[in-house]
C-alpha cells in the first residue's frame, strides 16, 4: 500500500471511531487512577473525552501530513495549560500513554508504524522538566506600550467604554491605524491568550476581551476605508469550522488601508461561497487562514477547489495552524504565506503586480 493511501487509511479508523477511542482512553486512565478523577464527577468525564477527541484531531493530522510537530506542539500547549489548571503533574503523559495503547489496538503494524514516532516525539516534549510559560507580551520596547497596557488592563477590568475611548483618543492624536493594530491590538491579544493559558483569567473574560476589540476595530473603519485604491483586489476568509477570526480580519483591514478593494467573508467560510464570490469579484488575491492544525487537510482542500475554478488568481495562507517553513508552499500549493498582516501586504503586493 502506498504510503499516502496508508495515512489515510489511519486517519480514516481515528475518524470513524474518534468518539470510542476516546471514552476508552478516559475509561482506562480512570480505572487506573479512580482515587486521583472521582472527585471531578461525571462533568469531569465528560470534559475529560471531549478533550481526548481534541487530542485525536491533531494527532490525525499528524499523522495524515507527515509533520509530527503538529501534534508534539499541541501537547506542549496542553501541558502548558494543565499546568495553569494544578491539575497533576503526570496528566498529559498518561493520557499519552493510554492514548497510544487504545489507538493502535484499532490498527494494524503497518499503520501501527505510521503513529509511534508521532507519540515518540510528543514524549520527547514530554520529558522536558519544567513548563516555560511564554513572556508577557505587553513589552516595554513596544513604541505604543504604554497605550497597550492601558488598553489591555480595560479589558481585563471589563470596561469597553474606557478601552474605545482610549483608541478613539489616540486616532485623534495621530497615532496611525496600522500602528493601533500592530503595536495595541494584536500584543493585547496574545497577553490575554497567555493569561487564559495560564489560567490567570476565565475563558468568558477571553472572549469578551476578542469581542470588544472587534468592536473597537470596527469603529476605526471610516479611518481605514479613505484610502487612495491601487487597482488590486482580494478577499479573505477563514476554513472549515474556523471560528477564529481576528487575524485574518485584520489582513483585511491592512490590505484596505493599503489601497486594496477587500471583501472579507468571516468565520467558518464554506468553499462553494467563496468560488461564488471570486465569480462575482474576480479578485487578484486569495487570503486564507486556518487557525488549528486539524483543519490543515480543509486548507488543501480549498486551495485545491480554488485552483480547479480559477488558474489565475493568486493564493496565499497564514494562521497558527501554518509553521513558516521552507515547504510550507509546496506543502498547501499556494502562492504565497505570510505571518502577520504587514508580512502579507508586503508579500501580496510581490505576487501582484
Amino acid at each position: 500500500m502506498k504510503i499516502m493511501e496508508l495515512k489515510q487509511k489511519v486517519a480514516s479508523i481515528i475518524q470513524k471511531h474518534e468518539k470510542e477511542i476516546a471514552a476508552r482512553v478516559v475509561d482506562s486512565i480512570y480505572s487506573e487512577q479512580s482515587e486521583v478523577w472521582e472527585k471531578y464527577g461525571e462533568e469531569g468525564r465528560r470534559l475529560s473525552i471531549r478533550d481526548t477527541e481534541y487530542h485525536l484531531s491533531y494527532l490525525t493530522e499528524a499523522v495524515t501530513s507527515g509533520d509530527s510537530s503538529v501534534f508534539s506542539d499541541y501537547v506542549e500547549w496542553v501541558k502548558k495549560l494543565f499546568a495553569g489548571l494544578n491539575l497533576p503533574q503526570d496528566t498529559m503523559r498518561d493520557t499519552m500513554h493510554h492514548m497510544n495503547q487504545v489507538v493502535e489496538s484499532y490498527l494494524d503494524s503497518e499503520m501501527s508504524s505510521l503513529v509511534t514516532p508521532v507519540f515518540d516525539e510528543a514524549e520527547r516534549v514530554l520529558d522536558q522538566e519544567e513548563v516555560q510559560q511564554d513572556a508577557h507580551y505587553l513589552s516595554d520596547q513596544n513604541p505604543h506600550g504604554n497605550l497597550a497596557k492601558a488598553f489591555n488592563q480595560d479589558l481585563l477590568q471589563g470596561d469597553r467604554k474606557s478601552a474605545y475611548h482610549r483608541i478613539m483618543k489616540a486616532v485623534e492624536s495621530g497615532v496611525p491605524v496600522q500602528d493601533l493594530y500592530l503595536h495595541v491590538f494584536q500584543p493585547s491579544q496574545y497577553e490575554i491568550g497567555r493569561r487564559w493559558l495560564a489560567n490567570e483569567i476565565s475563558v468568558a473574560k477571553e472572549h469578551f476581551a476578542s469581542a470588544a476589540t472587534q468592536q473597537i476595530m470596527s469603529q476605526l473603519y471610516p479611518y481605514i476605508f479613505n484610502s487612495q485604491r491601487v487597482g488590486k483586489s482580494m478577499v479573505a476568509a477563514t476554513v472549515g469550522g474556523e471560528l477564529h477570526e481576528m487575524g485574518i480580519r485584520m489582513v483585511a483591514d491592512f490590505f484596505e488601508m493599503e489601497g486594496w478593494d477587500t471583501w472579507y467573508l468571516g468565520a467558518n467560510t464554506p468553499l462553494q461561497s467563496l468560488l461564488q464570490t471570486l465569480d462575482e469579484y474576480h479578485p487578484d488575491l486569495v487570503a486564507l487562514s486556518a487557525a488549528m492544525p486539524f483543519h490543515r487537510s480543509i486548507l488543501r482542500e480549498f486551495i485545491q477547489g480554488i485552483r480547479n475554478h480559477d488558474k489565475h488568481v493568486k493564493i496565499m495562507v497564514g494562521g497558527k495552524a501554518i509553521k513558516r517553513t521552507e515547504d510550507v508552499i509546496k506543502s498547501f500549493a499556494a502562492d504565497g504565506y505570510a505571518v502577520d498582516a504587514l508580512g502579507a501586504v508586503e508579500e501580496a503586493n510581490k505576487l501582484v503586480s
